[in-house]
């Protein structure tokens, strides 16, 4: 019979076995935030795994104590070693923390550097629960991306709270039509609703800073792909136009600044090929749903 606090040494690993079980049923079945949160927890339960392992090989020789690890896998649990799991939660939490203060460091960075002018809220969509700003910043490149600030504000009191960014570029503005652009901000506004803006830039920036993981690489290109047909179902949800966004993703995806730099990351949701690839086949999907008859445009679109 296993010591309680070998049982309790365990008990990460069962967490993360469950949520990466839970995950791949979500992916199919529930709402964006569920998977999200789902994630998540994956990523922080994965992130104690790999940081304590890590620190305890460090801490018992190195090579040696990799063999001696992959002779006897569970080694690890031994209840001498719980020092080194108190080490690998501190860790985890210093991983999560810096990549938590890089995407606020890079969303006010974009701010700062971009000095985006205010839009007016389009009539057509519904506004956010939360503070958000429509903000336009000059580039050549068309391109249009989302992202969430965390604020301490005097008005409440210093606590924090949620501050949803959507920044378009000019080129955008000038590339497409009104209803066009109206679709491209349905979409954004359908990230922040689905909060990938919180919890999916941040797997983008963990799996950035894991880059030797491939597991959390392709955990986080899945979610990419996924959520951006999901915020295109948001948009022709709230717009009713799915041909007014496939016009503007075909604009974006064959303007000569996103062929020949890679891509724009933040509309199509990756650069390069794989961005124009996925891009086509989500222009596909929505002409698909224009056909089905159920989101008739009208004439002027």
């Amino acid at each position: 019979m296993f010591p309680p606090v070998v049982a309790v040494l365990y008990l990460p690993v069962a967490a993360w076995i469950v949520a990466g079980v839970g995950l791949m049923y979500a992916f199919r079945k529930s709402a964006p935030p569920v998977v999200l949160r789902l994630a998540a927890t994956f990523l922080a339960l994965w992130a104690l795994l790999a940081t304590t392992t890590l620190i305890w090989v460090l801490a018992n020789g190195g090579f040696a104590a990799i063999e001696a690890l992959m002779r006897s896998p569970w080694l690890l649990f031994d209840p001498k070693y719980l020092r080194w799991w108190a080490f690998g939660a501190v860790g985890a939490l210093l991983v999560f923390t810096v990549a938590f203060l890089v995407n606020q460091l890079v969303g006010r960075g974009f701010l700062h550097v971009l000095r985006p002018r205010p839009l007016p809220w389009p009539e057509s969509l519904p506004s956010p629960r939360e503070r958000a700003s429509l903000l336009a910043y000059t580039s050549s490149r068309p391109e249009a991306f989302s992202f969430t600030l965390v604020e301490l504000a005097p008005a409440r009191g210093f606590r924090p709270h949620r501050h949803e960014v959507v920044l378009l570029s000019t080129a955008l503005l000038d590339l497409l039509s009104i209803p066009e652009r109206d679709a491209a901000i349905a979409h954004e506004l359908g990230h922040i609703r689905d909060l990938d803006s919180r919890y999916l830039t941040f797997v983008r920036t963990f799996s950035r800073m894991m880059r030797w993981d491939p597991l959390l690489a392709y955990l986080a290109r899945s979610l990419t792909r996924r959520e951006e047909i999901r915020a295109d179902d948001e948009a022709v949800r709230m717009t009713r136009r799915p041909l007014a966004l496939a016009r503007a993703l075909y604009k974006v995806v064959t303007h000569e600044s996103s062929v020949a730099r890679g891509g724009a990351a933040g509309f199509l949701g990756a650069t390069g090929a794989s961005g124009r690839r996925a891009a086509l086949d989500r222009i596909q999907r929505l002409v698909a749903l224009a056909e089905s008859g159920n989101f008739p445009e009208p004439s002027s679109a």
